[in-house]
């Protein structure tokens, strides 16, 4: 799977100030493909500047047009182009031990932290004219010759956690925020379920679960009674079995939606399951 975080850090023309294990960019790109599968492994911001693009998962659409933002959540994800026009968005990359440090710096927060119903994987922002002006402010840097002092840049990260702190309009991404403070084990269960399209190494789910490989097969036995393997193939299936009842897609859209390598494996699979290959059972449907 195409690994975003590391990509923009490790790309030469990308324009992008760095601060410990802190970024902001300036991500600036043609929109090739329709559709892509990514993988990030630190959370970040997006600030969209020009174009339009769309996040999807499962039944939830979440758009990113000009003067938009999102909060993106460690993980894997799948966006859509929308337009033909180039994608232009300042990104703020940073780990959960980050905006934990921050919390308990400032101790800002507690009058609206709560918990709550677990979080979408893309948290939309409400922009009020203080984040519009704070993302516009950092824009202007990449406009200068000289990047600024580390000591600012790092200063401005911390910023816009207290800014989003201190208002209770975004409340999901505060109980987010709760969720990153609780020192708890992230909900293994959640997070399967919104991201087992993805085509994910196991070490990936670990990683998003915040477990060891060793902890995380032992909790997944726990909480499903199955292997990773197994209950993934069941779940996509599922999911197949959801799209063809639900959705005019074709077979070759459904499996690349419900997250198979090709489709011939998925019509096999699927026949194995249902006794139907999912054409005969889409006809199926159709004469009820």
């Amino acid at each position: 799977m195409f690994g975003f975080y590391d990509f923009v850090k490790t790309h030469p023309t990308i324009r992008k100030f760095e601060v410990e294990d802190l970024l902001f960019t300036a991500y600036d790109c043609p929109i090739e493909v329709d559709r892509l599968d990514y993988w990030t492994q630190k959370n970040y911001f997006a600030y969209t500047v020009r174009g339009h693009l769309k996040w999807k998962y499962l039944d939830r659409e979440i758009d990113a047009k000009e003067g938009d933002a999102v909060f993106v959540k460690k993980g894997a994800h799948r966006i859509y182009k929308v337009s033909e026009a180039d994608f232009c968005a300042l990104l703020i990359f940073m780990p959960d031990e980050f905006i934990k440090s921050v919390i308990r710096k400032y101790r800002v927060g507690n009058r609206y932290m709560s918990y709550g119903e677990a979080t979408d994987a893309i948290i939309p922002l409400e922009v009020d004219d203080v984040l519009s002006i704070y993302f516009d402010s950092v824009l202007n840097y990449f406009s200068h010759p000289a990047p600024p002092p580390k000591s600012l840049l790092k200063i401005r990260f911390e910023e816009l956690i207290v800014n989003l702190l201190m208002r209770s309009a975004n409340q999901p991404l505060i109980t987010y925020f709760r969720e990153i403070c609780s020192d708890r084990k992230r909900p293994l269960k959640s997070i399967m379920e919104a991201n087992f399209i993805y085509n994910l190494k196991l070490t990936e789910f670990a990683q998003l679960c915040g477990r060891s490989v060793a902890s995380f097969k032992r909790d997944f036995a726990k909480t499903y009674h199955s292997t990773p393997g197994k209950w993934l193939k069941k779940r996509r299936l599922e999911y197949g079995k959801y799209l063809l009842e639900t959705t005019d897609l074709n077979i070759n859209e459904i499996t690349s939606e419900a997250g198979f390598a090709n489709t011939s494996h998925f019509i096999k699979s699927f026949k194995e399951m249902y006794q139907y290959p999912p054409l005969h059972f889409k006809k199926k449907l159709t004469l009820q």
